[in-house]
C-alpha cells in the first residue's frame, strides 16, 4: 500500500471509539500519531467480534476522504515493529542485567579466604 495521506490542521477532526470500557478520543487534525506511511493505526482498539468508532468533525471537510483500510502490515511497517522489538529486547537485557541478585557470601570473606 502506498499512500499519500495528508491530515486537515484545523483541530476540528477526531475519531472516538471505545477500548476495554473506556472512552477514547484520537484526534485526527492533526493526528498526534501517525504509522511511518502517515496513516493512522487504530488496531490498539480493535477486538474481536464487534467494533465501533465514530469520526466526529467539526467543521467542513469535504476536501477530505477518510477511508478504513484493513489490510495485512506494509514493508515499512513491518520495519518499523522490528525495530521496536529490537530496542525492546537491549532494554529487556539492560534492565535483566540491573536485577541480578548479590553474591549471598560477603566479597569480603571471600577476598580474606584467597589471601
Amino acid at each position: 500500500m502506498h499512500s499519500q495521506c495528508s491530515w486537515p490542521m484545523s483541530g476540528d477532526l477526531s475519531l472516538q471509539t471505545k477500548r476495554d470500557g473506556r472512552d477514547f478520543i484520537i484526534p485526527l487534525a492533526p493526528p498526534i500519531f501517525v504509522t511511518p506511511d502517515n496513516c493512522v493505526d487504530i488496531s490498539a482498539f480493535i477486538r474481536s467480534r464487534e467494533n465501533a468508532f465514530s469520526v466526529v468533525q467539526q467543521s467542513d471537510m469535504s476536501d477530505y476522504m477518510f477511508i478504513l483500510h484493513a489490510h495485512h502490515p506494509t514493508p515499512v511497517q513491518l520495519s518499523h515493529l522490528a525495530s521496536y522489538r529490537k530496542r525492546h529486547e537491549e532494554w529487556v537485557k539492560i534492565t535483566h542485567a540491573f536485577c541480578t541478585s548479590e553474591p549471598t557470601e560477603s566479597l569480603w570473606k571471600r577476598s580474606q579466604s584467597r589471601s
